[in-house]
């Protein structure tokens, strides 16, 4: 069955209050009667790292969604989850309380999950931030790389790798990322990832395939932290999301010796000055276990409608 009229879609600025900022992400709020093939086509067709498509709710009242790439059908990611809840508070939801839960639900095989949502009413009656939460479990490998093969693999000086008492680690909870700590924002923007380097590292054998780096923020906003990811499948001058190695991180926060149990917020923020930003808030239940509640916030930006005919 095809909607004769074409199917309407809304484009999203997640992790940021400011247009033309954060992640651009596609969002289909009816996308019934689309077929596997044609949501890969037409996430092929936007080529953005994410479209999203809701489908009627289930008997549970929970809003199923499907994730694509332009190549394939993706799990179900944190930057989906919010520019999903967006498009829904915006146009499907009444936000009658102070805070308006959304329940998602994917069932892509292998990658079941379900995910609540939590969307606050301004005073002005507009969308202000929305927060997702989980409960993630992590599994730490101590054994990485040396500062020399850090820095190598980085393309900077092994005077860059480390501060405050933090120190790298393999963190996984579901994917493993090689997390470092880096002595200065600008030399996270200097690190250029070099492939040789890291190949004739210990690195490739944690299975970890993208190292995600960390300084304290020096820039003038709330942001506690300075993000970004490198890897052997992203290009130098590409500044990927960082939603998905967010409860990694978070999880790579409570190991160092300082931080106590209970519950901590700090900000991160990814982007060059220059360049488009996000801003993710985060709250996180440390328990002193490798289990981790986390709550990723963030505000998102409505860009833009339209509608595409699906033959």
């Amino acid at each position: 069955m095809h909607n004769l009229n074409g199917y309407t879609y809304y484009t999203v600025d997640v992790f940021t209050d400011q247009p033309f900022h954060g992640i651009p992400l596609p969002v289909f709020p009816n996308a019934s009667g689309l077929s596997d093939c044609q949501m890969q086509k037409i996430s092929t067709e936007f080529n953005t790292t994410s479209t999203i498509f809701l489908l009627p709710m289930d008997r549970h009242k929970r809003h199923n969604i499907r994730v694509f790439s332009k190549e394939k059908e993706l799990p179900l990611n944190v930057h989906a989850i919010q520019a999903a809840s967006y498009v829904l508070a915006n146009y499907s939801l009444d936000l009658i309380e102070e805070h308006t839960h959304i329940t998602l639900s994917s069932t892509m095989q292998g990658h079941e999950k379900v995910i609540n949502s939590y969307v606050s009413r301004c005073a002005n009656e507009t969308i202000g931030i929305i927060q997702q939460s989980y409960n993630s479990q992590a599994s730490i490998d101590y054994y990485t790389p040396t500062t020399e093969e850090l820095a190598a693999m980085l393309s900077l000086n092994p005077a860059d790798i480390g501060f405050d008492n933090y120190r790298p680690l393999v963190v996984s909870c579901g994917v493993p990322y090689l997390i470092v700590p880096i002595m200065s924002y600008t030399a996270i923007r200097e690190a250029k990832f070099n492939e040789a380097a890291w190949s004739n590292s210990s690195a490739p054998n944690s299975l970890a395939q993208e190292i995600f780096l960390f300084a304290n923020n020096t820039d003038d906003n709330a942001a506690d932290f300075h993000a970004r990811l490198l890897g052997p499948a992203i290009a130098h001058n590409e500044d990927p999301p960082i939603g998905g190695a967010i409860p990694a991180f978070a999880s790579h926060i409570c190991e160092h010796p300082h931080i106590q149990a209970g519950t901590h917020i700090f900000g991160i923020q990814r982007g060059s000055n220059a360049a488009r930003q996000s801003h993710f808030y985060i709250e996180m239940d440390n328990k002193k276990t490798k289990d981790l509640t986390i709550r990723i916030g963030g505000y998102a930006v409505l860009m833009g409608e339209g509608k595409i005919r699906v033959s």
